[in-house]
């Protein structure tokens, strides 16, 4: 194992030079990008396939395909670009959880309608035709006909993950603006839509100068996480949670419970910031793309890509949901929603399978969106703990703590719903029933955040070098050595073994 003194780069070529070993050896073989195409090419096809003559059938049988193709990549392939692998395992076991929600949950044609333009050319009673000032009207597209449309509905669909210009929209994205609820909801009028608009809604312009903004204060916020995280050897997996941290925060080993809080934070903070500055780009790329070239876009796809509503915050508020409604209100409201709609599916599917006395039951239908939603979250997760290149523990680490976000769950809401009715606190101010929220969620989260915490410092998943440029190694801050640029590591490079499916561009 690498010394820490020596620089995290050197684990990361230790690191290296263990699975080229390990390639060379045929223990496991590489990520090729023909296997990237699969991924994205393959569920596309079966989309794109009518159901009538056959199609859900092929629908199946790929689904089938898709099945050996992840079970193939957990057992045998292994990359460490992404968190030393963790990607590898994450986005296979979310690729499969998506693909069984549109091939086996869901009737492709019946249950899915995305919100299109469609130029408003408006019937006046005397018959005559007027163009209305605002460029589009909103309609619901179902499972188009024409192949071409067809293609551009499928691919807005699968590579979708909050469903904003869909009738599956993320309840948490907020009511869509009154004009286009007008629109779809009823008909309307070019002078009822200029009346009922909006105005809370900022204007594309705007939107895409937030998220410019955000992205850039998180670009500067991830160089100094990488650079701060990195002085601690528990953050490269070298070190037991109990090692000491680098200074100034070796003050804190007065007390273990403050090396776990700041510990603890830090993970916390870096998923979020990570997810905030990635997401950022969805705004700034297609937004962007529909404001300097709005014909293009048009014709690009009939996706509204120049409407602001489409591009939500990836968070919710922070203290509110939590205050108000505990440990549900900081997963359910605050949290991200990248996976909800798959998670919420594979537990209709399950009570699907349920006699119907039983899945109608409320209680029965809680229990187990709250727990199935968790459990496949936690598995999602323990896949890319799983397929980390450094021992690891996907069970006990970040499946049980993920499933333990549920039970959390439900046992505040059985507090809540039948023991707090029958205290004698029915005065109790609502301060301190906020308090009383706010240090349950802390405590619940901070005794089991170490299992997630502590297998993502072992994995490795802090090695993964997030910014291209870093102004602050630029600056000789920080990490010793390093200069203005940071990707100075190919992340593609030729290999084979002297077959045709085992030869090809690898992801290193």
């Amino acid at each position: 194992m690498a010394d820490p003194r020596h620089g995290y780069k050197d684990l990361i070529h230790s690191h290296e030079k263990q699975l080229d070993g390990l390639l060379e050896q045929g223990i496991y073989k590489p990520v090729f990008l023909y296997h990237v195409l699969l991924f994205n090419v393959l569920p596309l096809i079966g989309l794109v396939l009518p159901r009538g003559k056959g199609g859900q059938y092929a629908r199946k049988g790929l689904f089938g395909l898709f099945i050996a193709i992840a079970v193939q990549a957990f057992r045998n392939h292994r990359t460490l670009i992404g968190g030393n692998g963790y990607m590898l395992g994450l986005m296979t076991a979310w690729w499969l959880i998506w693909s069984a929600t549109l091939f086996v949950f869901s009737n492709l044609e019946h249950d899915f309608k995305r919100i299109e333009r469609k130029t408003a050319d408006l019937q006046l009673q005397d018959g005559a035709q007027e163009t209305c000032d605002c460029k589009d009207t909103f309609i619901w597209q179902s499972y188009p006909e024409k192949f071409g449309h067809r293609l551009d509905w499928s691919a807005g669909l699968l590579f979708n993950l909050r469903g904003p210009e869909w009738n599956w929209r993320a309840p948490h994205l907020g009511p869509l603006p009154q004009s286009v609820h007008t629109q779809l909801h009823s008909g309307f009028s070019c002078a009822k839509f200029k009346a009922q608009d909006d105005a809370t809604y900022i204007s594309g312009k705007e939107r895409f100068q937030a998220a410019f903004r955000t992205f850039l204060k998180y670009y500067l916020v991830l160089d100094f996480l990488k650079v701060f995280m990195m002085r601690d050897p528990y953050f490269q997996g070298l070190a037991s949670v109990n090692s000491p941290p680098p200074f100034p925060f070796s003050y804190l080993t007065i007390h273990p419970f403050l090396v776990q809080f700041y510990r603890l934070f830090f993970s916390s903070f870096g998923v979020f910031v990570a997810l905030e500055f990635v997401t950022a780009l969805s705004p700034i790329f297609f937004l962007g793309l529909a404001l300097a070239f709005p014909n293009a876009a048009r014709k690009l796809t009939a996706a509204p890509l120049g409407a602001p509503w489409v591009y939500a915050n990836t968070f919710g508020p922070f203290l509110s949901p939590i205050l108000d409604h505990g440990l549900a209100g900081c997963w359910g409201r605050w949290w991200h929603q990248l996976f909800r709609f798959g998670f919420s599916a594979t537990a209709r599917w399950i009570l699907s399978l349920l006699p119907v006395k039983l899945s109608s039951h409320s209680q029965v239908r809680r229990v187990t969106f709250i727990v199935v939603a968790f459990s496949v979250s936690g598995f999602v997760h323990a896949c890319g703990s799983f397929t980390q290149f450094t021992e690891t523990k996907p069970v006990s680490g970040p499946f049980l703590f993920f499933f333990l976000q549920s039970v959390g769950i439900l046992g505040e809401q059985v507090f809540k719903r039948s023991i707090y009715p029958i205290l004698p606190l029915s005065g109790t101010p609502r301060w301190l029933r906020r308090t009383a929220n706010c240090i349950f969620v802390f405590c619940w989260l901070f005794y089991s955040g170490s299992l997630a915490a502590d297998d993502f410092a072992r994995g490795g998943l802090w090695l993964m070098e997030p910014v291209p440029f870093s102004l602050l190694r630029g600056l000789g801050i920080g990490l010793q050595g390093h200069g203005w640029w940071c990707w100075t590591e190919p992340w593609f490079r030729y290999w084979s073994d002297g077959t045709y499916w085992g030869s090809g561009i690898r992801v290193i």
